[in-house]
C-alpha cells in the first residue's frame, strides 16, 4: 500500500509544537533535532504547508541560506494560546490572504 499522499499531520503538529515552545525562533537544524525529523523534511514542511504560519529570517543567498531562523508568527502563537487548533488557524490565514 505504501505511504499516504500529502502531508503528515503528526509531523506538522510536532514541528509547530517545537516552534511554539521556542517563540524567539530556532535554527532549522535545531527544529529538526527537537522534532526528531531530518532537516530536509522540516525544510520541506516549512517551505510548503507551514509557510503561512512562520516568519523566516534567512542569512545568505536565497538558493542556500547559511543560517535559517524560523519562528511562528505572533498571530499564530496568540491563537494557539487561546485554544485554536491548526486547522482553524490555517482557515483564518487563507481567508485573510483572499481579502488582501
Amino acid at each position: 500500500m505504501g505511504r499516504k499522499k500529502g502531508f503528515d499531520e503528526k509531523k506538522i503538529a510536532k514541528i509547530v509544537s517545537v516552534l511554539a515552545a521556542n517563540p524567539d525562533g530556532l535554527w532549522l537544524r535545531q527544529i529538526a533535532k527537537q522534532a526528531g525529523y531530518s532537516p530536509t523534511t522540516v525544510a520541506h514542511y516549512l517551505k510548503t504547508v507551514l509557510a503561512p504560519l512562520i516568519d523566516d529570517v534567512s542569512l545568505g543567498p536565497d538558493s542556500k541560506p547559511l543560517l535559517r531562523v524560523v519562528k511562528l508568527k505572533p498571530f499564530v502563537i496568540e491563537r494557539l494560546q487561546s485554544g485554536s487548533n491548526l486547522q482553524q488557524i490555517m482557515k483564518i490565514l487563507r481567508l485573510m490572504s483572499k481579502i488582501e
